[in-house]
Order: structure tokens, then C-alpha cells, then sequence
């Protein structure tokens, strides 16, 4: 369980991280190397990490 519980706080680390992106202003330019962040898959892999957590607590629980 303490490692389902790791795993949760870096999952809501990676959520808060993710959402504070989308917030902050875009770069001034376009070509500053830094790629474009692929907000709705950041999400999917969010919701997907949500899944696996659940799925364990059911399993460490049943």
C-alpha cells in the first residue's frame, strides 16, 4: 500500500504540473526549442495512471 500511496503523489505532482503548463503564457517564440506539450495525451496518461492506481487498490484491497 505505501507504494500505491507513492505513486499517487507523483500522479497528483504530474496533475498539478500538467495544469500549471497549460495555464503559463506561451513562449515569446515560437522556436525556442522547447516542443509544444501534447495536452490532451498528458491528460489521457493522467487518467490512465488514475486507472492503474484504482485497479491496484481493488486488487491490494479484494
Amino acid at each position: 500500500m505505501q507504494a500505491i500511496g507513492t505513486l499517487e503523489r507523483a500522479v497528483g505532482r504530474l496533475e498539478q504540473d500538467v495544469a500549471r503548463l497549460v495555464a503559463a503564457p506561451p513562449p515569446s517564440s515560437p522556436s525556442s526549442g522547447e516542443p509544444d506539450m501534447d495536452v490532451d495525451g498528458a491528460r489521457a496518461a493522467l487518467r490512465s495512471l488514475d486507472e492503474l492506481i484504482a485497479d491496484l487498490k481493488g486488487r491490494t484491497i479484494g
